[in-house]
Formats: C-alpha cells, structure tokens, sequence
C-alpha cells in the first residue's frame, strides 16, 4: 500500500515542485493500491505544487449525445472544494490554485466561442503560454490532451475542420466548428519526443511511482516538437 508521504517523495524524484502548472493524466490501476484511494494522490500533487502551482485535469460536460465517463481520479479532483470547471461542451476541465481563473479561459456561449475547444482560445493554449507540464502517470501518450493543441496549429494536407450543431441546456441549437482529432499516432510522436529529449531533463523527465511508469513534459517543447512532426508526416 503506498503512502502519501511515499508519493509525495516519488512525484519530488520525478521532478514535480513548487508552482509548476501541470496537466494530469492517471492510470490508477497502473500504480497499485493507495492509502485512501485517489485521494491521497490529489492530496500530494496539490502539497508538492501548492497553490502557487496550477492543478488541471479533464472534466469534461455532457451536451448532446456526447457523455464520456471520467475515471475515479477525475471525479473526484473535479467535485472537490476550489475547483473551477471550464464550460466548453466537450474539452472542459476542473482547475485548482491561485491562477485557475488565468488558466481556465472560459469560452463564452457565441457561435466564435465554442469554435476549437483545444485550440488558441483553450485552457491548452493558457498552460502552453506559462510554461505548463503534462504530468503522466502509468499512461501513454494516447491520452496526451495537450497534443489536441498541436493539431489545431499543425497544417498537414488532409486536415478536416467540420461544423455540428449542439443543444444548449436553453435547448438552444449552437453551431460548433473543431478540428477532427486523430490521435493514433500520439504514441509516435511521444516516442520520437523521448528519443530527441531524453537526456534534457529541463524538457522531459521520467521515473516510477507506485509500480507506474511516469512522465513529466513541458509542454512547450512537446507541442511545438509535435506541430513540426504533424507538418512533416501526417498525410
């Protein structure tokens, strides 16, 4: 059974300090049975950073048909207290520290608004901009959100922009423009990002917590490495 103090040292090891603003991605079952369950995880991320650091993890919404399921993890970081929720209807996200006001983005209910949830007006483009992290712990780069960013700004030759309408909970009909996002080759990219990168531990940092394999990647340098390797071999 890990600890928090045995997590807290394991997250310091990887490279997670005071006031980084970091992305999460959790595979539980990949790290093994903790004290308290997620909980004692959230609760040692959040003594590591502080809040002088931001905490983002996905939290989605259910407009639509679109209804995805969070894990335990998510859950239960979105319902705590000093959480903001972004209010996109697909890409939302519970954001916690002193900064979750700068960092959420909020997009307005306007037809501009809604358009590219993960694109220049998102919480991704706010965590790029200051300097943010993806946090990755027992998983793969499959669930890297902040790759999303790099397909808005990519350009390869079959790139597909599509519009759908959305019901509004005013049963309003809102049209809404996003990229269509293909992440079938995030694992790649990832794995061509550590064969450049993984010697910098001022870019990429990895380790093990719990019995969990565990990245720690600005995402500075990951979302521009991915946008030059979209341009280059996307079709």
């Amino acid at each position: 059974m890990l600890t928090k103090m045995a997590i807290i040292e394991e997250l310091k090891n990887l490279g997670l300090q005071k006031g980084m603003k970091i992305l999460v991605h959790v595979a539980l079952s990949k790290i093994g049975y903790l004290e308290n369950g997620p909980e004692t995880l959230i609760s040692a991320i959040k003594e590591i950073i502080t809040e002088d650091g931001v905490i983002v993890m996905p939290a989605y919404n259910s407009y639509g048909e679109y209804k995805p399921n969070l894990s335990i993890m998510n859950e239960s970081f979105k319902n705590q207290n000093d959480i903001i929720r972004t209010n996109q209807l697909i890409a939302s996200f519970a954001i916690w520290g002193n900064e979750k006001e700068k960092i959420a983005a909020n997009i307005d209910y306007t037809e501009d608004g809604l358009s590219f949830e993960a694109g220049e007006k998102s919480t991704l483009s706010r965590l790029y901009e200051n300097n943010g992290w993806s946090l990755m712990l027992g998983t793969d780069y499959s669930t890297c959100t902040i790759l999303h960013l790099a397909e808005n700004r990519a350009t390869w030759p079959a790139k597909i922009i599509f519009t759908e309408e959305y019901i509004s909970r005013e049963g309003k009909r809102i049209p809404f423009h996003d990229v269509a996002y293909q992440d079938e080759d995030f694992n790649e990219i990832g794995e061509a990002f550590e064969s450049l990168y993984k010697n910098d531990d001022s870019v990429f940092k990895s380790g093990i917590i719990g019995n969990a394999k565990c990245k720690l990647i600005n995402q500075r340098s990951f979302v521009d490495f991915a946008v030059n390797w979209m341009n280059q071999n996307r079709s």
